[in-house]
C-alpha cells in the first residue's frame, strides 16, 4: 500500500465468492472473524478495524443478491460522500478528472436498471451469469476502495499527523494505480466465483 507499511492480501480476490456463498450476516461474520484471526500473522494497520473494507465490498455484493439494492445503494454513496469531503482526500487527480473517476462509474452502475437484475442473472448461465458476478465484484471492490481510503486518512492522517498537503502527493501516485489494482481484483474474482458457482451447481444437486 502506498504510504503505509502494509499489503494487500490474496483474500481480496475472494469477497465475492464469499458473498455468493454466505449472503449477508455469514459472509460478514467470516470477513470479520478471518481477519482477526489472521492480525496473529499480519498485525492489524488500521487500529484492529482493518476488517471494515472487506466487510463494505460483501455486505454490498451480498445486499444486491438479496435484491435489496436501495440499501447497497444507501451505503455506498454515504461512504463515498464521506471521502470526497474529507479534508484529506484528493478531488481531482490529474487536470479535471476526478480522483474518484472509477468510484463515479461505480455508482452509476449501482443506480442503473442492472441493479434489480442482479439475483436472477447470478443464478442464470452464460454471459449473464458472467455479467452478474463481474458487476458485484466491480461496485463491492470499489466500495471497499472508499471505505480503505478513509482508514488510511484515519491512520496516516488524524492519528500519524501526516497533514492534508502531504496526502495530495501519495492520492496523485496512488490515482494511477489504483484502476488497474481494482480492475485486476476484478478480473480475478468474477473468475473465481464462476468457477465456484458452477463447480457447486455441478457436484451439489
Amino acid at each position: 500500500m502506498v504510504g503505509i507499511s502494509s499489503r494487500f492480501t490474496a483474500g481480496d480476490f475472494l469477497l465475492t465468492s464469499i458473498a455468493l456463498l454466505g449472503g449477508l450476516w455469514s459472509g460478514t461474520l467470516s470477513v470479520f472473524i478471518g481477519t482477526i484471526l489472521a492480525y496473529g500473522v499480519r498485525p492489524p494497520v488500521f487500529f484492529g478495524l482493518d476488517f471494515l473494507p472487506a466487510v463494505v465490498n460483501v455486505i454490498i455484493a451480498a445486499l444486491l443478491l438479496s435484491s435489496r439494492y436501495r440499501v447497497a445503494q444507501g451505503i455506498y454513496i454515504t461512504i463515498f460522500l464521506a471521502f470526497i469531503l474529507s479534508p484529506y482526500s484528493l478531488l481531482f487527480g490529474f487536470g479535471y478528472v476526478p480522483y474518484t473517476w472509477l468510484h463515479i462509474v461505480a455508482l452509476i452502475f449501482l443506480l442503473s436498471p442492472i441493479a434489480p437484475k442482479i439475483p436472477v442473472w447470478a443464478n442464470s448461465r452464460g454471459l449473464r451469469q458472467i455479467v452478474a458476478i463481474g458487476y458485484l465484484a466491480f461496485v463491492g471492490t470499489l466500495g471497499q476502495h472508499l471505505m480503505g481510503g478513509l482508514l488510511y486518512e484515519l491512520a496516516a492522517g488524524l492519528v500519524g499527523g501526516v497533514g492534508p498537503s502531504d496526502f495530495m502527493g501519495f492520492w496523485r501516485i496512488i490515482f494511477w494505480l489504483y484502476p488497474i489494482e481494482r480492475l485486476l481484483i476484478v478480473v480475478f474474482s468474477t473468475i473465481i466465483a464462476l468457477a465456484i458457482r458452477r463447480s457447486l451447481k455441478k457436484w451439489i444437486p
